[in-house]
């Protein structure tokens, strides 16, 4: 329904208001709308609305916006027009906006309130915190997580201390695995993190007590340093590369040659080859951005050599149809054994997948490679993550050195028929 020529020409007045014709009875919606922020002198933020209904007087104002929580439209009451004048209308409208912009959502504001008195710790896990923290990929590690702080999931939301995550700290402290091993520090700093993630949620949706910057976290002694000498990457790379099963063996020697992570080269498609640049194409990387590895000559030759599978789009196709190959950790065993490596998982030194990463970083920065750069090949978002290399190598520097040239020049071969 349209009111007048043009809106925007129309004075907004408590006597424009009071004379607004009802919404027909004939009509098909229940309400017609109004946009009183475009009105002239409306004196009105943008997004506030008028919805007149069917019956004399039944006139409603809304703010729709864009909720800056959950990116998706939404609206608030702001009244009705038989209580509320118009500088009310203006000063709650005004306070409403002034709220998106400081990234708070006013209804998810006004329901929390409700609901504070009931609201625990659990509950606002599940209905406030879970349904935000599902639009990144890890969302499934924070809710096996939370369950481990179930002794304090009754604790009201507002009465939440940081006493209670103490507490969480101590019981892990005290407890062990489902495999009877002791919680590392690293696993129940995890933990301590959400617990702190979600006090800092609920501080700002719920004007909670704050108290995350009261809880420390452990030192952390358990950051893997497993990684490869020169001759050693030679050696593995010449097994991988004589593994039975080309797939694998191609994927263990390239994930070590480029350093990337496990499920960034594992789950590459032949589309992300760029065979005439030499490039391959990370679209997501665990930091959320994209990722180029420039290949080699050589990696080219490994990557030519993979058999591709029909209806697979994989690089390095599995069994199953249409999926790639999975984890290559039995593959990698195998390997170990054959180059008298121990086995011992939980040990820090121990060469898992993620050693590919650990190795390149060491092997560049035993020949000098600025750490920007090192950052630039692992993908780092910043040079802290990049300076453990430097420390790494301090003890082999010298033999690495001497034996990575060799590593370069006498490629092992590709033994595959």
């Amino acid at each position: 329904m349209t009111i007048g020529k043009s809106i925007k020409s129309q004075r907004l007045t408590t006597t424009f208001l009071n004379n607004l014709k009802p919404n027909p009875s004939t009509a098909k919606s229940a309400d017609y709308e109004i946009n009183l922020s475009a009105m002239k002198d409306s004196g009105l933020p943008i997004g506030v609305r008028c919805l007149v209904g069917k019956r004399r007087g039944s006139v409603r104002y809304l703010f729709r916006y864009t909720s800056p929580i959950t990116g998706k439209k939404a609206s608030i009451g702001l009244g009705r027009l038989n209580d509320t004048d118009l500088i009310t209308l203006r000063k709650k409208a005004k306070v409403y906006r002034q709220k998106t912009l400081e990234g708070i959502d006013p209804k998810l504001e006004r329901d929390n309130q409700v609901v504070e008195k009931t609201m625990t710790l659990e509950r606002f896990f599940d209905e406030v915190y879970l349904p935000l923290a599902k639009q990144k990929r890890s969302w499934k590690d924070d809710v096996a997580r939370f369950r481990l702080a179930k002794s304090i999931h009754h604790v009201p939301i507002h009465e939440l201390t940081a006493a209670h995550i103490i507490k969480i700290q101590m019981e892990m402290q005290n407890a062990v695995t489902i495999k009877g091993k002791p919680y590392a520090p690293a696993s129940i700093n995890r933990v301590l993190a959400l617990l702190k993630t979600i006090n800092k949620k609920s501080y700002a949706l719920m004007d909670t007590p704050f108290i995350a910057n009261k809880v420390s976290l452990l030192k952390e002694d358990n950051v893997r340093t497993g990684y490869l000498s020169a001759s050693q990457l030679k050696e593995f790379i010449a097994h991988a590369l004589d593994y039975p099963d080309r797939q694998t063996g191609a994927f263990l020697a390239l994930l070590f040659l480029t350093g990337l992570r496990d499920k960034e080269l594992r789950f590459r498609l032949h589309s992300d080859i760029n065979w005439e640049e030499k490039t391959l194409y990370i679209d997501r990387t665990k930091n959320g951005s994209s990722h180029v590895i420039y290949l080699s000559d050589y990696m080219i030759s490994i990557l030519e050599s993979i058999p591709k599978v029909a209806n697979n789009p994989y690089i390095f196709a599995g069994r199953r149809k249409g999926k790639p190959i999975s984890p290559a950790r039995h593959a990698l065993k195998v390997i170990k054994i054959k180059m008298g490596l121990p086995d011992i998982p939980g040990q820090k030194a121990n060469i898992t997948l993620h050693s590919a990463r650990h190795t390149l970083g060491s092997l560049l920065a035993s020949q000098g490679v600025p750490l920007h750069d090192i950052a630039k090949q692992l993908n780092h978002k910043d040079l802290s993550s990049s300076r453990r290399y430097s420390k790494l190598t301090v003890g082999r520097r010298r033999e690495i050195g001497s034996r990575l040239s060799d590593m370069v020049t006498a490629k092992p071969e590709i033994r595959w028929e």
